[in-house]
C-alpha cells in the first residue's frame, strides 16, 4: 500500500471492493488541502458549492492557484453585489450552480497550470442548493434524499476517473447542516459501487472540519455480502471556457 495514501492511521479504513482490490479511506481532520495536495494524498477535489466560511471557502485560495484561476475581486463584489454574468473563478461558479442553477449540475474545472498538484475540481450541488428544493419533500426534512446524494457523488467520481485520469479523490461532506450519517452513507456507497466496477482506484480522502462516522460506515459495507448495483442515470455535458457543465437527468434513470 503506497505511504503516501496514509496520513493518519486511527484516521484510516480499508474499502474492499468486489474487484478484489482495497482502496484506502482517509479522514485525515486537521490536514490542509495544500498538505494533503503536495503529499500527493489527493489528486481531484470534489467539493460542495457553500463558499464562504466553508471547506470550499478555505480551500478556495489554494485551488485558484494551483489550478491557475483568478480569484474573484472582492472589492467589486461587495461594491457592486452579486453580478448577473458567470465570471470564470470559482466564487461565481459556486454561487451560480447553487443560486441559479434549477437544473442538477456539476462543474468540473480541470487544471490549466503546468506543475499543479491537482488535475481538477469539481464543484456539486447539495442540499442548500437551488436545485435541491425539487427533491426536499416532507419526508426528507430529517435525513437527505439517498438518490440526489448518491448519483451526485457517482456522477463526480466518475468524471474524475474517466476525464481527468484522477486515482485518489479528495471530497468533502455534502450537507449544510454539519455531518450527516445518511448522507455519508450515500456517499460511501457511491464509493464502494464505483470501485466494483473501476479498476485503479486507489483513496478516497473527507476533508471535513471534524470526524464523521466515514470509517465506522466503510467497516459495515465491507461486511456486507450484497452492497447492491449501480443504477446508470443519464447525463448531458456542455462545455465552454473549457469547464464541463454536466446535468444529471433524473427522469431517465433507470428502473
Amino acid at each position: 500500500m503506497a505511504e503516501h495514501l496514509i496520513l493518519q492511521a486511527k484516521r484510516v479504513a480499508v474499502l474492499r471492493s468486489e474487484l478484489g482490490e482495497n482502496i484506502v479511506i482517509n479522514q485525515p481532520v486537521g490536514y490542509s488541502v495544500e498538505t494533503l495536495a503536495e503529499r500527493g494524498a489527493i489528486d481531484c477535489v470534489i467539493a460542495d458549492t457553500e463558499d464562504g466560511f466553508s471547506p470550499l471557502g478555505q480551500m478556495r485560495s489554494f485551488l485558484s492557484h494551483d489550478l491557475g484561476l483568478n480569484e474573484r475581486n472582492l472589492v467589486k463584489y461587495a461594491m457592486d453585489g452579486l453580478p448577473d454574468t458567470l465570471e470564470k473563478n470559482i466564487s461565481s461558479l459556486a454561487d451560480w450552480n447553487r443560486f441559479q442553477r434549477d437544473e442538477v449540475t456539476l462543474v468540473a474545472i480541470p487544471s490549466e497550470r503546468h506543475g499543479s498538484h491537482l488535475r481538477g475540481l469539481i464543484l456539486t450541488p447539495y442540499d442548500a442548493s437551488l436545485c435541491y428544493e425539487k427533491f426536499a419533500h416532507p419526508q426528507y426534512r430529517a435525513r437527505p434524499h439517498r438518490d440526489f446524494m448518491y448519483n451526485v457523488t457517482y456522477e463526480a467520481i466518475a468524471h474524475a476517473y474517466t476525464h481527468w485520469g484522477s486515482r485518489r479523490i479528495g471530497m468533502c461532506h455534502f450537507a449544510r447542516y454539519g455531518l450527516h450519517r445518511d448522507t455519508t452513507t450515500c456517499q460511501i456507497e457511491a464509493i464502494a459501487h464505483f470501485c466494483s466496477d473501476h479498476k485503479g482506484m486507489e483513496s478516497f480522502t473527507f476533508m471535513d472540519y471534524q470526524v464523521s462516522e466515514a470509517l465506522v460506515i466503510v467497516k459495515e459495507f465491507n461486511k456486507m455480502h450484497d452492497i447492491g448495483v449501480h443504477r446508470p442515470i443519464a447525463t448531458k455535458s456542455l462545455q465552454f471556457w473549457g469547464i464541463d457543465f454536466i446535468d444529471l437527468e433524473w427522469r431517465h434513470l433507470s428502473k
